[in-house]
């Protein structure tokens, strides 16, 4: 389809957007302290890379003010946050390399330097054009300098051999953003490579790894895919693409990046929120959802539907930033999920996800005008741009995600997954992952990410408690548990500290040395896609993934338009005993036999 040539936006919709911005702004303003620094209440100290995202929305919100005085102080705070990231740029011993600190020189910053200085150089780039003759000359050649200076001895190597994608794609949002200063051509080099290295590791469904194996992942779990990462690689593509002097509508690079927002769509449900079960990464979260990463999928997701013209975009940015907003604080602190039975603490910081809002700033037009054309509650257009859903049946071959749509129900089935332990690779699969109900965003299978015996899943137990099988899946974390334990500790919650250790050892030694199997541990299902639906042919598994020998179950899932047929078999259960299925207690139209269970969600 061809880019959009956008209306102006109304009032309201300009409101709808700028509010919520402020509102975070204000936040992030007021965790300064007498020199400036915006401490983070959570790690105690400043977070100089998320710093660089407050003086990048004051600079945006200022340009889209029209009050004089708002607009002055709106300047005057990017200024103050510029002249901190100059601060902070230090030489890294003898080394040429200068970088932001703290980034991984503090374990604190819960980041690394080349995520802060992704977002260090670009910010500063972007500031250096922006306020140019609005502030002082000496400030302005500053953060031309700081800039470049990081990103000629740093960023372009960095892009280059950092083993996570979303890291390396970071890294080029500032590499690019220098090479626009100065046309460099060993930057444009870099960044150019580094593009095709992402558009490379990329898997042809659209989906990224988060940590590939080939690239350093150290369990299999990582290199899972991850619904929290997933847009932001193609948000930073389309970024520094236009910052390197390229269309990303080019057919060289629009494939790879229309690819990516077809998985970050199908990854949002009605309610705009996306199936958090799908995630490499899932020690970040105290639930099985998150909104945190909302802020880039609208940044992608309302600048490819301004580049691209794809409907389906710009109604899902539309409804992705609806959710964000609900989960935004009257004091403009976001929360990454609602308080519920069985959900907890997340381990990023809110002022992390409060920062990266600037991401939202820089397509305040393309959004406001999707909140235009886009209401809430209404039907989000389907991929291939039909004006209402009959049947949706869409296939990630490479994440081995099914999505099924109708008239009355959004659901996800997943077929095989890497391995998993208690902090890395989604929990569970070979089966239904998530089923919502459009009128109402209710979700009809109840999940909790370390529970054993979930609902819509055969559970039971074979052969006894096994602590080999429990030591050998949770060993290495128990020691990244004692540094979860100092990040409570550090934000004043000692008793929590305490406690994390013997909650890893818990969940993820003790947890796995159960005899507890179930159909959602199954690793290796064989997947067949159907004219309305799709069935798996699997088995049971212990909680690690290894299959009880001699089992056999087919699962089929089906669409006709008045919700999921779910119907469940066991073929054999091999050595499990006490074996049960989960009836979820929004099925109706249930009939239940021995070995076959069928129902309907809707």
């Amino acid at each position: 389809m061809s880019p959009l040539v956008l209306p102006e936006p109304s009032s309201e919709a300009l409101a709808e957007v700028h509010e919520p911005l402020r509102r975070v702004l204000g936040w992030l303003a007021s965790l300064r302290d007498a020199q400036g620094r915006v401490i983070c209440p959570e790690h105690k100290i400043e977070h100089t890379g998320k710093s660089a995202y407050v003086a990048l929305l004051a600079c945006e919100l200022a340009r889209a003010s029209e009050d004089l005085a708002e607009r002055e102080r709106l300047v005057e705070l990017a200024l103050q946050q510029g002249r901190r990231l100059v601060a902070r740029l230090e030489r890294e011993g003898t080394s040429p390399c200068h970088t932001f600190r703290p980034g991984r020189h503090d374990p604190f910053n819960c980041s690394n330097s080349v995520i802060d200085g992704g977002a260090c150089s670009d910010v500063l780039a972007h500031l250096s054009r922006e306020l140019d003759g609005r502030v002082g000359a000496d400030d302005v050649r500053a953060f031309r300098e700081a800039s470049l200076l990081h990103a000629r001895t740093y960023l372009r190597y960095a892009v280059l051999d950092k083993g996570v994608p979303a890291q390396r794609a970071w890294g080029l949002t500032g590499l690019a953003a220098a090479y626009h200063l100065s046309r460099d051509p060993e930057l444009e080099r870099a960044a150019l490579e580094a593009v095709g290295v992402l558009e490379g590791i990329q898997h042809e469904d659209g989906s990224y790894p988060y940590h590939p194996v080939d690239w350093g992942a150290g369990h299999p779990g990582a290199s899972d895919v991850s619904s929290f990462y997933q847009s932001r690689l193609s948000g930073f593509l389309i970024h520094s693409l236009e910052q390197l002097g390229r269309s990303p509508a080019l057919s060289l690079f629009a494939g790879p990046i229309q690819r990516g927002l077809e998985f970050t769509c199908a990854l949002q449900g009605p309610d705009g929120k996306k199936c958090g079960l799908v995630e490499a990464k899932p020690w970040y979260w105290g639930a099985t959802y998150e909104v945190a990463s909302h802020v880039f999928d609208v940044h992608a997701l309302a600048r490819g539907w301004e580049i691209f013209g794809r409907p389906r975009y710009g109604a899902a940015a539309a409804n992705a930033w609806r959710a964000w907003v609900a989960h935004l604080s009257s004091a403009g602190q976001p929360a990454s999920h609602m308080p519920g039975p069985g959900r907890g603490r997340s381990y990023q910081c809110p002022l992390f996800w409060a920062a990266h809002a600037a991401w939202v700033a820089r397509a305040i037009k393309p959004l406001a005008c999707a909140l235009d054309r886009f209401p809430p509650g209404g039907a989000l257009p389907g991929k291939h741009e039909r004006s209402s859903i009959d049947l949706e049946i869409t296939w990630f071959p490479r994440a081995q995600l099914v999505r099924l749509e109708d008239a009355r129900v959004v659901a996800w089935v997943r077929g095989a997954r890497p391995g998993s332990n208690v902090h890395h690779g989604s929990p569970q699969g070979a089966g239904l992952l998530q089923v919502v109900r459009k009128t109402d965003g209710a979700e009809l299978v109840e999940r909790c990410r370390m529970r054993g015996a979930q609902e819509a899943e055969w559970n039971g137990v074979a052969g006894s408690m096994s602590l080999a099988r429990g030591w050998n899946s949770g060993k290495d974390e128990l020691r990244f548990a004692f540094w979860l334990a100092r990040v409570e500790a550090r934000a004043g919650r000692r008793l929590t500290a305490l406690a994390v250790p013997l909650r890893v050892l818990r969940r993820g030694v003790l947890a796995y040395a159960q005899a507890d199997v179930s159909s959602a541990f199954a690793l290796a299902p064989h997947v067949t896609l159907l004219s309305d639906g799709v069935e798996l042919q699997s088995s049971l598994a212990w909680r690690d993934g290894s299959a009880v020998d001699d089992s056999s179950l087919v699962r089929t899932f089906r669409l006709d338009g008045d919700g999921v047929a779910v119907r469940e078999e066991i073929l054999s259960s091999g050595a499990a005993r006490g074996l049960e299925y989960a009836l979820p207690k929004a099925a109706r139209d249930a009939r239940i036999e021995a070995r076959v269970v069928e129902y309907r969600l809707g």
